[in-house]
C-alpha cells in the first residue's frame, strides 16, 4: 500500500483531508493548480490559516524527539501527550479537527462521514468528533465556500515568495544514480507540497516548519524566486507517481518516477 497525504495546520491544530473532496491523497497528487485540495489550501492560507506552520505529512511516517526541525519536535511533543510518542498520523486524526467541510466542494463526501459519525455515536460506538459538529445542528457552517487559488505563495520566515505563471518550476530528470542529468523541462505544477512535504518516503521539505501564507497582491519587500527546480529520478516504489499531464510529457518507460523536494533559485526582487 501506498502512502497518504494530509495538509495539517500544527500551530491551530487542523487538517484538510483530501478524500473529502473526492481526491487522491498520494505525495505528488496536490501539485496540478486545478486541484481543490490546493486551492482549499490557499483559502484557508490567505485568511484563518495565514503565517501558521503547515505540512503535508504521510500516514506512514512517525516523528521523533531528535529530528532537526523545530515543527518535527512540537508534533513529536504532541504525540508524547497523546499518550503514543511518534505515532503522528492518529494525533491528528483523533485531536484534530476536520475543516474539509468549509468548502462547498467537499460537500458529498463530509456528508456521508458526518452522517456515519452521528449513527456510530447513536449506536454508543466511541469515535472521535473529527469535523468538531453539534450533532443536534451537524451541518451548521458547513459547504459556506468555494476553493480559490492565489497568485503568491509566501514564505514569511524567510521574506521570500513564488509567483504563478511567473516563476519558473523545471524540472530536471536525471539518472538513478544523479550522475547525468538527462534533460530538462518547464512545468505548469505547483511545488507546495514538495517544499512542506513529510512522509515515510518524502525527503523533507525546504519550508519545512516556515510560516506560509498566499495573496493576489505581491508582498512588498519580500524576495522572488526566479526558479524552482524540481529532481527526477528512476524510482522503484509503485506509490510514487506523477499527475497525468506531467507522465505525458515525459518518455515512455517501464520505470515510475518520483519528484523530490524542490531546490530554490537565488531571489530576486
Amino acid at each position: 500500500m501506498g502512502e497518504d497525504f494530509k495538509w495539517v495546520n500544527v500551530d491551530k491544530r487542523e487538517y484538510i483531508e483530501p478524500f473529502a473532496f473526492n481526491y487522491g491523497a498520494r505525495f505528488h497528487q496536490c501539485m496540478s493548480r486545478e486541484n481543490e485540495v490546493r486551492n482549499a489550501l490557499h483559502s484557508l492560507l490567505s485568511d484563518e490559516w495565514k503565517g501558521n506552520r503547515i505540512l503535508w505529512i504521510g500516514d506512514s511516517c512517525s516523528v521523533e524527539e531528535s529530528y532537526p526541525n523545530d515543527l518535527i519536535r512540537v508534533l513529536y511533543e504532541q504525540t508524547v501527550e497523546f499518550g503514543h510518542p511518534e505515532d503522528v498520523f492518529d494525533l491528528i486524526c483523533e485531536t484534530y479537527q476536520d475543516v474539509s467541510g468549509l468548502f462547498k466542494e467537499a460537500e458529498e463526501c463530509v456528508r456521508e462521514y458526518i452522517g456515519a459519525y452521528i449513527a456510530d455515536v447513536r449506536a454508543g460506538i466511541d469515535v472521535p468528533n473529527e469535523f468538531g459538529i453539534d450533532i443536534n445542528h451537524p451541518f451548521r457552517g458547513q459547504f459556506q465556500r468555494e476553493t480559490e487559488e492565489y497568485r503568491y505563495t509566501i514564505n514569511y520566515t524567510k521574506g521570500i515568495y513564488y509567483e504563478l505563471g511567473e516563476t519558473a518550476v523545471v524540472a530536471r530528470v536525471y539518472n538513478a544514480d544523479f550522475s547525468t542529468e538527462r534533460y530538462y523541462y518547464e512545468v505548469e505544477e505547483d511545488p507546495l507540497s514538495l517544499l512542506l512535504g513529510y512522509g515515510e518516503k518524502a525527503k523533507p521539505g525546504e519550508w519545512l516548519g516556515d510560516a506560509i501564507g498566499v495573496s493576489n497582491q505581491r508582498p512588498e519587500g519580500f524576495f522572488r524566486i526566479p526558479r524552482i527546480y524540481l529532481k527526477y529520478y528512476p524510482y522503484y516504489h509503485n506509490s510514487c507517481t506523477l499527475s497525468r499531464r506531467m507522465v505525458r510529457r515525459m518518455p515512455k518507460s517501464k520505470e515510475s518516477i518520483a519528484v523530490y523536494p524542490a531546490k530554490i533559485e537565488e531571489m530576486t526582487r
